[in-house]
């Protein structure tokens, strides 16, 4: 689980995703949904709880040190048919969060989603947001520290 982990994390880094910033200024969300898919090809296996995986055959869920996930190859979502998700209204909650993200209390995105616009404030209260810990459930703390080393834009 964790070296598929820290594989994923790289893939993403390798496309231009998982680059967190403080959300200091107006910035809102235009997602391309299908013109993108970004996030969705690069990802990989988002986090699913026991109540979200009610709307999922199990088919597609994986469950790995107690925490249950969308199965993926190579960090590509297996939900998407032809670049748009099979389950958009019943997506897991870190699908309908992303690119927001709360670390400690503080409300980041992800300067690589091609969706983020700085020109209307729309940003969530990072209250509303889960915990960054959450997208890893099952991993070992220091892997997650290690995550966010990583992910985190020093500005």
């Amino acid at each position: 689980m964790n070296w598929t982990l820290i594989k994923a994390v790289i893939k993403a880094r390798r496309h231009g995703l998982l680059r967190l910033v403080p959300a200091t200024e107006a910035t809102r969300l235009d997602c391309l949904k299908e013109a993108c898919g970004k996030c969705c090809m690069n990802l990989g296996s988002p986090v699913v709880t026991p109540a979200e995986s009610e709307h999922i055959d199990e088919q597609f869920i994986d469950s790995k040190d107690g925490a249950m996930f969308i199965k993926s190859k190579n960090s590509v979502c297996c939900l998407l048919d032809e670049g748009l998700c099979t389950i958009y209204a019943n997506r897991p909650r870190g699908c309908i969060e992303y690119p927001w993200y709360n670390i400690g209390g503080r409300l980041y995105y992800d300067s690589g989603c091609p969706g983020i616009k700085h020109d209307t404030d729309q940003r969530p209260n990072p209250k509303d947001i889960q915990p960054f810990e959450n997208f890893f459930a099952g991993a070992p703390k220091p892997v997650v520290w290690l995550i966010k080393k990583i992910c985190i834009r020093q500005l």
